[in-house]
């Protein structure tokens, strides 16, 4: 264990590195509460224990035994839970190969009284005045499905950086749920008792807490950037992005005028969990200081807060010349 505490990397251009519909690795964010957990994969085992009938024990030679599959999804940090309403926009789209969560809870099985899966990575350290508290993590039982022990990122095995050899991948959630350096799982019939699904990651709702787990409607702007060729009035512009949202984004728009007026932005369907590009055809009137925006909503109509929500509207300052 490499005792770092929280570290985190972005690219260094921000949201408008992200041109490419697969976000190449180096452009991909890293985030790591406690520190780094160095794991041999030849020493490596997944304990698979709790409300089950047949207690697991499995090695990487077990698990490379099971069928994979590949999906595609929007990968996005939830922020940090100390200051929850600040957007932080680290986020990317990758692929991901693994090991499907189903096949090894159906060579477990699962006990009938089971509501809910914990998962426990193997990092240990310092954060937010917890000492050596285990990052566990929750979550239905029935977003199982969707969920895989991905060893691959990209086509790469998973490095110590992200999670390597195995992390548990919760597609269209949260990143902070999918439990890097993953060593248990724990079938339950409650939620886990950890600060990580307590204390941190929980938002405020009208019933008491809601777990951050879904993510909610978001949508950045890559193009045009401002460190690129400034717009100039007069020509069309195209304006490109990406929205994306537990279970898809169904409207995506762009204003040009620091919100007065919104336009409904080109869409494309959502594959899987994958983020979706938006595009709109802008032309300056005039030279100037301008603000683009955007923001998308969901097929239940829910959209972005303008400010004070870590999926707040995304905006860019641009200077548009004669």
């Amino acid at each position: 264990m490499t005792h770092e505490g929280f570290k985190l990397v972005v690219p260094k251009r921000g949201v408008h590195a992200l041109t490419e519909y697969v976000t190449a690795e180096p452009d991909v964010f890293l985030v790591t509460h406690m520190g780094l957990a160095a794991v041999d994969p030849a020493a490596w085992w997944l304990e698979v224990d709790g409300l089950v009938e047949r207690p697991l024990r499995l090695a990487l030679a077990d698990l490379d035994a099971l069928p994979r599959r590949e999906i595609v999804s929007v990968h996005e940090c939830a922020g940090s839970p100390l200051t929850p309403r600040e957007p932080k926009r680290r986020v990317g789209n990758v692929r991901w190969l693994g090991i499907p969560l189903l096949a090894v809870l159906d060579r477990a099985g699962v006990r009938e009284d089971a509501r809910f899966v914990w998962s426990e990575g193997l990092e240990w350290g310092e954060f937010a005045g917890l000492h050596d508290e285990p990052f566990v993590k929750d979550m239905p039982l029935a977003k199982a499905p969707d969920a895989l022990l991905a060893t691959h990122l990209n086509g790469a095995p998973l490095s110590p950086d992200r999670g390597g050899p195995v992390r548990l991948v919760v597609p269209g959630w949260y990143g902070t749920n999918s439990v890097k350096w993953l060593g248990r799982l724990t079938l339950a019939d409650r939620r886990a008792p950890g600060p990580f699904t307590t204390r941190f990651y929980n938002d405020p709702g009208p019933n008491g807490p809601v777990p951050v787990w879904g993510i909610a409607p978001e949508s950045i702007l890559v193009l045009p950037a401002p460190d690129g060729p400034p717009p100039r009035a007069g020509q069309a512009v195209e304006v490109r992005g990406w929205a994306w949202a537990d279970g898809g984004v169904d409207r995506a728009e762009v204003s040009a005028d620091g919100g007065a007026t919104w336009h409904r932005a080109g869409l494309e369907a959502r594959t899987g969990f994958a983020w979706q590009r938006f595009t709109w055809s802008w032309i300056p009137a005039g030279p100037g200081r301008h603000r683009l925006q955007c923001r998308c909503f969901d097929a239940h109509g829910r959209g972005q807060p303008a400010t004070d929500a870590r999926n707040a509207v995304h905006a860019v300052e641009l200077e548009v010349v004669v």
